[in-house]
This record gives structure tokens, sequence and C-alpha cells, in this order.
């Protein structure tokens, strides 16, 4: 009877040890699915050759929704436009001559560069994914074209807010989701878009690896 018991005990010890283990590996699977789905890339280009030689402010905007936080990193600056002295409101570091990064930990902010405009303008995007909690809504990067003292736009465009902006991109809204508004044919070539699955599929999925090792724990 009491060789039983101890059975028991050690069975029931060991059926912890797996309940544990199986705990740390949705653990991990679920943070591997969301560092999988961190990031989206975007080439950017832009034909300017309408405006060439026109002085102008380039405006990057970073608007935060709410939790939790996001950035925009802007590189890959090669143009043949001629720079001024760059100005910024908010979370902003670094400049277009390098790599310039916008994040949320003010509730607007902006890079602003004075430019004489060339005939076209390209950069690259980087993007985080973090898509907006319940409550929230999704942090909200955009690019305008405005005239040197940065009070009005000088393209009309058909962004549907009527603020003029080239386009925009949503952070974490059904993945990244993008705006082109029409005025000089700007273009947004996705390098690498890291989409976020859908709650449902992660849960699914994971559920599924740990049922499935379960049954193997218990079949030994």
């Amino acid at each position: 009877m009491q060789h039983k018991q101890i059975g028991i005990t050690e069975r029931d010890h060991s059926g912890a040890v797996h309940m544990k283990t199986l705990f740390c590996l949705f653990a991990t699977l679920l943070a591997v699915v969301q560092v999988a789905a961190a990031n989206a890339i975007y080439d950017v280009s832009i034909d300017t050759s309408s405006l060439e030689g026109t002085n102008s402010t380039l405006a990057f905007d970073f608007i935060d929704g709410g939790s939790p936080s996001n950035s925009i990193v802007v590189s890959h600056f090669p143009t043949d436009s001629s720079f001024g002295a760059s100005s910024s409101i908010g979370s902003v570091s670094g400049t277009l001559g390098s790599t310039a990064t916008l994040t949320d930990g003010s509730f607007f902010n902006e890079l602003q560069q004075p430019v004489t405009l060339g005939t076209s303008l390209s950069f690259r995007l980087l993007a985080s994914a973090n898509a907006p909690l319940y409550g929230s809504l999704p942090d909200t990067f955009s690019f305008f074209i405005l005239n040197p003292t940065a009070t009005e736009s000088l393209v009309t465009t058909t962004d549907p807010t009527g603020a003029n902006s080239l386009f925009a991109v949503q952070i974490g809204a059904t993945g990244n989701a993008v705006g082109v508004y029409g005025a000089l044919a700007p273009s947004l070539l996705p390098v690498r878009v890291s989409p976020v699955p859908e709650p449902s599929t992660t849960m699914f999925l994971l559920f599924g690896i740990a049922a499935i090792w379960a049954i193997r724990m218990r079949k030994r």
C-alpha cells in the first residue's frame, strides 16, 4: 500500500514538472511569434521633377495613438536635392544625412527638413508593427512636402483627412496599412513585411503544439 502511495506521489510530481515545462514552451513560442512579427520595411520613391528647383520643407510626422510604443526609422536617403538645417518636435533623433528615428514618446513627433527639390526623392522606412491595444488607435506615420515656412502643403493630394500627405502608414493596423494619396506618384515598395498573426491563429498554433507534446508525455 505504501509502495502504491509513493508511486502516485511520483506521478503527481512528474505531472507538475511536465506542466511547468509545457508553460515554459508556450511562453517561449509566443515570444518567438511576437519577435518575428516586429518590423516592416518600405523603399519610398517620389518623382519631384515637376517641382525641381523649388524651395520646400519635407515633413515626417509620427502621431501616437496610444499603447503600445512604436517607432519609425528613416534611412537610405540618396537624392539630388540640397538640404538646409533640419528641426524637430517631440521624440526625434538623428538626421536624414545618416539615420533619423521618430518614436511615440510624445503625441506629435515631427522631423522637418528644408530642401531645394531636385528631380526625385527616395528613402527607406523601417516601421515597427505593434498593434494597438484595446481602447487605443494605431500609431500613424505621414509624409508631406510643405512650403519653405512649413505652413501649408506644396501639393494637393487625395489624403482623406484633408491634410495633403503624400502617403501614410498606420502601424499594426492589420499589418501596417499603407495609404498612397495620388500626388507626384509616390511609390512604396515593401522590402520585407512581417505580418502580425491574428491572435486566434497564434493561439491555435500554440495550443496544437502543446497538445501534441502533452499526448506524447502521457504515452510515456
